[in-house]
C-alpha cells in the first residue's frame, strides 16, 4: 500500500473545506474533495519525517492550509481571469501553489522551493495527485529569478512564507510579467501597515500595491489578509540582489 492509499477514508468528509470553498465561490467536485483528502494523507505521512508544516497547522489543515490557500482564488479570477502561468515562491508543502493547481487545473504552475527534500515531496505529491502542468524547481528565488524562462513571465505570483513584505516583493516581483499580479498572504494584524510602508519598495521593483483584502471565508478572514500588488513595469536588473541579501538587508 502506498502512502497515498494508506487511509481508506482519504477524501471523506472535509466539510470545513467544502463549506469554506463555497464562500469563496468554489463548488468543489467529488473528485476534488477526494484529491484534497489524498493530499492531506500524503502531507501527514511526510511531515512525520520531514518538517513540512507545524503540528498545529496539520491538526487544522482544512482551515490553516487549504482554506488560506483557496482564499486567493477570487483575487486571481478578478485580477487575472485569463491567467495561464503561476509561480509559488517558497512553496514548502505546496501552500498555496499546489492547492491553487487543484482548484484551477488550467494553470501551468511552477513550485519554487529551495530545500531539496521539500521539493522532493512536492514532486511526489503532484505525481500522486495525477497533476499535469506542474514544474517543481529546487532553487533559490534569487537565482531562479535571473533565468530567462522565469523572469518577468508569470501572470500570477504567490508567496506565503518568505518573510517580511519587502523580502516578498523583492523575490516575487521579478517573476511577475508587466500587467501581472503578486498576491502575498499576511497576518491580518500587520498587513495594512506593512503594505503602507512598502509603497516605495514596490515602486522601486516595478510594482504598485493595489490594496489589502480580507477573504470572505469563515475562520480565514479573522487570521489572514492578502496584499495585492500589480506589476506596472519590468523589475530593474539588479533585483533581486544576490542570495541571502534580501532577507539580511530588506529594502526600505
Amino acid at each position: 500500500m502506498t502512502e497515498s492509499q494508506s487511509s481508506p477514508a482519504a477524501g471523506a468528509g472535509l466539510a470545513v473545506l467544502v463549506a469554506g470553498a463555497k464562500q469563496a465561490g468554489c463548488e468543489l467536485t467529488d473528485e476534488q474533495v477526494e484529491l484534497f483528502g489524498r493530499y492531506l494523507t500524503g502531507l501527514s505521512a511526510w511531515t512525520r519525517r520531514l518538517n513540512l508544516v507545524s503540528a498545529g497547522a496539520l491538526a487544522d489543515a482544512e482551515r490553516v492550509l487549504f482554506l488560506d490557500s483557496l482564499a486567493l482564488v477570487p483575487v486571481i479570477r478578478r485580477e487575472q481571469p485569463s491567467a495561464a502561468r503561476l509561480i509559488d515562491v517558497g512553496s514548502g508543502g505546496g501552500f498555496p501553489g499546489l492547492v491553487l493547481k487543484l482548484l484551477l487545473p488550467e494553470l501551468n504552475v511552477v513550485l519554487l522551493e529551495a530545500t531539496s527534500k521539500k521539493a522532493s515531496f512536492l514532486s511526489w505529491m503532484a505525481e500522486q495527485l495525477g497533476l499535469h502542468g506542474v514544474d517543481v524547481r529546487a532553487e533559490r528565488a534569487e537565482e531562479a529569478a535571473r533565468e530567462g524562462a522565469l523572469r518577468d513571465s508569470f501572470d500570477v505570483v504567490t508567496a506565503r512564507a518568505l518573510g517580511p513584505l519587502p523580502v516578498v516583493l523583492e523575490l516575487g516581483l521579478a517573476f511577475c510579467k508587466t500587467g501581472g499580479t503578486l498576491i502575498a498572504p499576511r497576518g491580518v494584524s500587520s498587513a495594512a501597515d506593512d503594505a503602507a510602508a512598502c509603497t516605495a519598495v514596490a515602486a522601486t521593483l516595478g510594482g504598485r500595491i493595489v490594496g489589502v483584502e480580507r477573504p470572505e471565508i469563515d475562520g480565514v478572514a479573522e487570521r489572514t489578509a492578502l496584499v495585492v500588488v500589480e506589476k506596472t513595469g519590468a523589475t530593474p536588473a539588479r533585483y533581486p540582489r544576490r542570495t541571502g541579501i534580501p532577507a539580511k538587508r530588506p529594502l526600505a
